[in-house]
This record gives structure tokens, C-alpha cells and sequence, in this order.
């Protein structure tokens, strides 16, 4: 999108240049076969390439990348090598080879891409960044910290607290609608979810009239949109400085988010937090190790960090459920079935809790159906050293994309994968996922959150399907993008039927 005039034109007569040898160099490298067991790696096969932008007219055309992804894996096969602009990369598609690439040799492939939008984003060095940062014992330092609490085991002190949390800010949320009335969503979903982060992992929680409150989710909402773009200026650095408006005030933003929570949110606690006493939130556990950190490896400002990226996870959480409604609102029979299971195996007098999953399956499955459908992409990995995938050479230093959309909308893997079937998941009244269901990714670099994603969601949406059916708003047309969990900040109206 921010290709000069002057660079479509010199790429439209690059491409007429190279067209009649395209056909036989793709036959060429069709027909070749992963190397044998025990043989030197084969080179990944690679289509031709225009100077300078490399194949990224390649990805023109599709709304979705990762579409470019399958098709070039269709002619080319399973591992292909890209030059992407100035950045060498491989994708990988097919169940077998993504599974090598993120667990059997995942230790080889979990480094993150140095694109300068990252850096800045986290005070100049993506090591900053849970997310973005590469491997390193600083990274399993803050990961072992997390998992306490975002996989808190059932029936803990740690779940039931968390269960009340979301039950609580469900109620919350639907206090906030008006029956009948279109609804701006967004804006309930996010604050609300924010709250249930701040009050889990901080011990804190704030009035969603709160001006300042509102402002930090609206910030966060904007800088998850701009991480889960992709921009030409990543791979072509000479474009960069048509971004340097934008980056300055994503930039803004993260300062922003740093006094807020400076000021509300660690307050006092770092001074008065006695290194010996047992922490009661994850804001004291980072205290404690910081101030226990003999070396100072873990600093104060690299804990703020970590901080920042777990409770901005709310953010993922809300764009996920604005999509999950965008959804349901089209499928009224989904819905049907949803609340049939809460009247049969809840009720309409108890409120639905994270402790009802086990007795409400399809709800469940529906949530799944919709991380399925939205397609959102395994971050990508970068080579920390030469390896190989399905026997094909992935040189150090390589940027790995795992094609994640071709896994969740194979018609191999899938039946009718365009359709809305959260029955896919279910045999025998028990939720199922397949193999090939990757959505979070997989090794010591899959995603953190995901419990908290799961749990947020199953609550929100059954405690809103157990009052309302979800209509849709007045002139609203509901196609929900795919490829990103992302959505802008204006986005779907919906209005709420009492049942």
C-alpha cells in the first residue's frame, strides 16, 4: 500500500520480463521431493523474484496474505522459500511440517523478525516484548512467572477468583445494554475485559465512566491493531519514513500507557513490597523477583514491560468476542442451540460461571468454530540457527511464516470449512480438537494467554446468550475479516432481544 508510483510501474514490467519462464521453472520445482532421511537438505523451492521487492507482488490481490501462502504451496509445494523485500523467509504450510517447525525443532525456529515498527513500540528493542522478543532465559523467566496465572488450575483459590471476576464484569456488561437498542459493543466489551485483566493479574480494577480508564483501553485497542498489521515498510526500509508520523504517535500511546500504570496501578507497591513475603498478584511477583535478581538481569523497567503486554491481553479478548457476536449474529441457529444447552444444563436462574463448561460443550465448540474461522496467524518465527524443515534447508536467519490459514480452511482438513459448525468439535457430547487445530501455535513459544482468552470468552458469550438472542443493528452488514484478530475501533452495532 505504500509502493511509489514509480515501483508498480517498474514491477509491472519486471513481471512481463520473467513471465515465460515462470511456467517452466515452476514445473521444474513442483516435481521436486523432500530430501531423504539422513541426506543433506534439500534448497526450498522458490518462484522468481523482481529486484528490489523481491516477491511481494506475490501477496498483491489477496485480502489475506497467508491466501498467497496456500497458493504458492499449491504450485511449489509444502516449504517455500520468499525474499521478501530486503527479509529472507520460508513459508511453511501443511500440518506435519508446522508441528516440526513449532515443537520437534521449535527450539531452533524461536527467535522473533527485528522489524523496526516493533522496535519502537518497546522503547526501541522488541526484547522489551513478551510477544516479540527472542528466546532467552530473561523470556523464561517471565513466561515461568505467567503461568500461575494465566493457567490457573481448577477448583484453585486462583479459579475461583478469577471465575467470580468474569462473572461479576459479565453482569457488568449486560447492565450496560439497553434491550432493543443498537449497541456500540466495543467499547462495553473492552473495558469491562480490561478490568477483569487488571483486577486478576493487579488486584485492581476501575470505574468504566473513568475518563483516564477509558483513555488507557482506547490506547491499547489502537497500538493490538497496529501490531497485528502488515507493512510494506517492513520489508523495504527505504519506506519507512512514510510511517514515522504514525510510529511517533503509537509511540505517544505506550508513554501514555506507561504513567497510567506507574501511577494507578503500581502506585506505592515496589517500595513497600517486602522482598521476603509471598506475592499476591502477579504486580508482586515481578516485584519479588526483581528485587531478588542478584545480577539485575530483570529490571524494574523490562517487569513494566511484561506488565503492560499480559493486561493489554484484554485487547485480544475483546476483538475476539466483537468477532465471535459478528458471527453468531448471522447464525440464529447457533444461537438456538447455545441457549438450549444454558436452559437445559444451567437455567435461567443461576449465572453462567467458567465452572458450567464441562455442561455446556457446544457453547464451547462455538467459541472454538470462531478462533477457527478468523484464521488469526501463528506469530512469526525467526531461525536461530541452519536447520531444516521436512527435509528442505531453512538458512539461520530466516523469517518462518506457519501457515495457519491453510490449516484452518483446508477443504483437505476440514468439511464445508466457510460454514459456521461449531458440531465439528463435538463426538459424544465432548469437545474434540483435531490435530491439525493449531490456533495458538505450539512449543515454548505458543501462546500465553490462550487460557485466558478461552475462559473469558466462554463466560461473556453464554452470559449473554442466557439473557438475550443478538440481532442485528440497523443497517449493519456483518462480514467478519479473517487473518487478524484485530478489528478498527468503529466497528458492528448490535442490538440485544430479551429472551
Amino acid at each position: 500500500m505504500f509502493l511509489s508510483v514509480a515501483l508498480v510501474v517498474f514491477v509491472g514490467l519486471c513481471a512481463a520480463a520473467i513471465a515465460a519462464t515462470r511456467g517452466l521453472a515452476d514445473e521444474k520445482r513442483r516435481r521436486k521431493a523432500p530430501a531423504d532421511a539422513g541426506a543433506a537438505p534439500l534448497e526450498p523451492p522458490t518462484p522468481p523474484r523482481l529486484p528490489v521487492i523481491g516477491h511481494l507482488h506475490l501477496l498483491a490481490g489477496y485480502d489475506v496474505p497467508y491466501k498467497a501462502f496456500s497458493a504458492l504451496g499449491a504450485r511449489l509445494g509444502a516449504v517455500v522459500r520468499l525474499q521478501l523485500g530486503a527479509v529472507k523467509c520460508v513459508v511453511v504450510n501443511g500440518q506435519k511440517n508446522i508441528r516440526e517447525g513449532l515443537v520437534t525443532k521449535g527450539s531452533h525456529f524461536d527467535s522473533r523478525p527485528n522489524f523496526d515498527r516493533y522496535q519502537q513500540l518497546f522503547d526501541g528493542n522488541k526484547e522489551n516484548s513478551l510477544a516479540f522478543c527472542d528466546w532467552s532465559d530473561t523470556q523464561k523467566a517471565r513466561r515461568d512467572m505467567l503461568r500461575s496465572h494465566t493457567f490457573p488450575r481448577a477448583f484453585t483459590n486462583s479459579f475461583v477468583a478469577l471465575e467470580n471476576l468474569i462473572s461479576r464484569e459479565t453482569l457488568r456488561m449486560l447492565a450496560q445494554v439497553t434491550p432493543g437498542e443498537d449497541v456500540e459493543l466495543k467499547p462495553i466489551l473492552a473495558k469491562n475485559c480490561a478490568n477483569i485483566f487488571f483486577a486478576h493479574f493487579c488486584s485492581k480494577r476501575f470505574d468504566v465512566d473513568d475518563a483516564r480508564f477509558g483513555d488507557l483501553v482506547q490506547n491499547f485497542d489502537e497500538i493490538f491493531y497496529e501490531v497485528n498489521q502488515g507493512y510494506a515498510a517492513d520489508f523495504l526500509p527505504f519506506l519507512r519514513p512514510l510511517l514515522k508520523r504514525n510510529m511517533a504517535r503509537m509511540r505517544g500511546l505506550t508513554r501514555d500507557i506507561r504513567r497510567f500504570v506507574e501511577e494507578e496501578v503500581v502506585g506505592e507497591r515496589y517500595e513497600l513490597f517486602d522482598a521476603e513475603d509471598e506475592p499476591a498478584d502477579y504486580v508482586e511477583s515481578l516485584i519479588k523477583h526483581v528485587k531478588g535478581s542478584p545480577t539485575g538481569e530483570f529490571d524494574w523497567n523490562t517487569a513494566l514491560f511484561a506488565l503492560e503486554d499480559i493486561v493489554g491481553g484484554h485487547s485480544a479478548v475483546s476483538n475476539f468476542l466483537m468477532k465471535v457476536f459478528g458471527f453468531l449474529v448471522n447464525e440464529p441457529r447457533v444461537q438456538r442451540r447455545i441457549q438450549e444447552e444454558i436452559d437445559e444444563n444451567v437455567g435461567r436462574d443461576k449465572h453462567i460461571t467458567i465452572g458450567d463448561r464441562k455442561a455446556m460443550p457446544y457453547t464451547e465448540a462455538a467459541i472454538y468454530e470462531a478462533i477457527r474461522m478468523i484464521a488469526s496467524p501463528i506469530v512469526p518465527r525467526v531461525a536461530n540457527r541452519d536447520s531444516s524443515i521436512n527435509g528442505y534447508k531453512i538458512e539461520k536467519g530466516s523469517v518462518i511464516f506457519m501457515n495457519n490459514y491453510e490449516l484452518n480452511m483446508s477443504e483437505e482438513l476440514w468439511e464445508r470449512p466457510k460454514e459456521f459448525l461449531p458440531e465439528r468439535f463435538l463426538k459424544d457430547g465432548n469437545v474434540v480438537k483435531p490435530e491439525h487445530f493449531l490456533p495458538f501455535g505450539g512449543g515454548r513459544r505458543s501462546c500465553l494467554g490462550y487460557r485466558m482468552v478461552q475462559l473469558v470468552s466462554f463466560g461473556v458469550v453464554g452470559g449473554f446468550l442466557q439473557n438475550f438472542t443478538v440481532a442485528p443493528a440497523q443497517g449493519e452488514l456483518y462480514k467478519v475479516p479473517v487473518g487478524s484478530l484485530a478489528l478498527k475501533k468503529d466497528t458492528f452495532k448490535f442490538k440485544f432481544v430479551k429472551r
